[in-house]
């Protein structure tokens, strides 16, 4: 009996690491931001002047909620990037990161989804995580890509996306799978860690309430000890500083309905893999508290069945937010990101 659960272990390790290759540490390449730079009070001046110089503006998304966005048009870009932002953040958040892609030849697209960040909110408290319907998001993005994006002539399109935004992302590849040549993957909310979605449904209600457990914003729950987003205390830091300066754009906890809506949503991204036809490469934190790592082995396990063009990679000693990680898995991670568009 012993060698027979030995061997099943052994199978199931097999099948994980075939899908899943474990990222190693690389040289950085596309001279990509440090913490020491970070440290550096005139690197971060231009850092910020850059973000501010970019082009702001909104749309009216779904049910007439204003949609807040930022672009980054690069004169001699390679390609487009569309940024799809994680829940509770906002363009202001990706400061650091639209820097670096510009530098490395990208033109840069970000909106902040409704209900979060600069953008419109459905209900009477703006910190509450809601959302009607989670296509709404996905008819948001689209309209930010043809009536924003497409306007500019852009060689190739590219997506990168996390969290949250992995799930908008994922959805959007299955519904218009010809938008993008290429999209990159962090730490996408293709599940939530139980019992997330096993007892929510008891608490939706016709008003919305926050999900057992969630609240609204407090700053005494954003110090870096014991937070579960990264290991990089400075980056960590600046983002708190980039929602400390506009705290409108600040996000509480999650709405019973957001919670829902979400887990519906994970059952039609399951059910609809097959209809990607856009290359993707996915990345999954080896210390993730905040989604569903199974998930992401289950999702990429049945692209590969399925023949769907797709690699994916766990990257040790990172949590969550891998694109504010420390350098180490920032630049292992963007590195492949960059190498993967290069190929398309």
């Amino acid at each position: 009996m012993r060698n027979i659960i030995l061997f099943i272990l052994l199978l199931l390790f097999a099948s994980c690491s075939v899908s899943f290759k474990h990222l190693q540490k690389q040289q950085n390449s596309y001279q990509l931001t440090t913490v020491d730079q970070l440290q550096d009070p005139s690197y971060t001046r231009q850092i910020e002047v850059f973000y501010d110089d970019g082009e702001e503006g909104e749309f009216a998304g779904r049910a007439g909620i204003n949609i807040y966005y930022k672009l980054f048009v690069n004169p001699d870009e390679k390609a487009a990037v569309m940024i799809s932002a994680g829940r509770t953040e906002a363009a202001i958040k990706y400061k650091e990161l639209i820097h670096d892609l510009y530098k490395n030849g990208y033109s840069v697209y970000i909106h902040d989804h409704r209900g979060q960040g600069q953008s419109g909110r459905m209900t009477a408290n703006p910190e509450m995580g809601y959302i009607d319907s989670f296509q709404y998001y996905i008819d948001d993005m689209k309209y930010f890509y043809d009536n924003i994006l497409t306007k500019n002539d852009h060689k190739k399109k590219f997506l990168l996306a996390h969290s949250m935004g992995g799930a908008i992302g994922m959805t959007y590849l299955q519904q218009y799978p010809a938008d993008f040549n290429a999209a990159a993957f962090s730490s996408p909310m293709l599940g939530l860690p139980k019992p997330g979605c096993g007892v929510v449904k008891m608490f939706v209600g016709d008003e919305p309430k926050y999900a057992p457990g969630q609240s609204g914003y407090h700053d005494d729950k954003v110090k870096f000890k014991k937070n579960k987003l990264t290991t990089s205390e400075v980056r960590y830091n600046r983002m708190n500083a980039a929602f400390a300066k506009v705290p409108e754009a600040r996000l509480g906890g999650a709405t019973s309905k957001w919670v829902n809506c979400s887990c519906l949503q994970f059952k039609y991204m399951n059910e609809n893999i097959g209809k990607i036809k856009t290359p993707f490469i996915l990345f999954s934190a080896a210390k993730e508290q905040i989604v569903d790592p199974k998930a992401h082995e289950h999702f990429v396990n049945h692209a590969q069945e399925l023949n769907v063009n797709c690699k994916a990679f766990l990257v040790e000693d990172a949590k969550h937010e891998l694109l504010i990680e420390q350098d180490e898995q920032r630049i292992a991670t963007i590195n492949e990101i960059l190498h993967f568009y290069n190929n398309y």
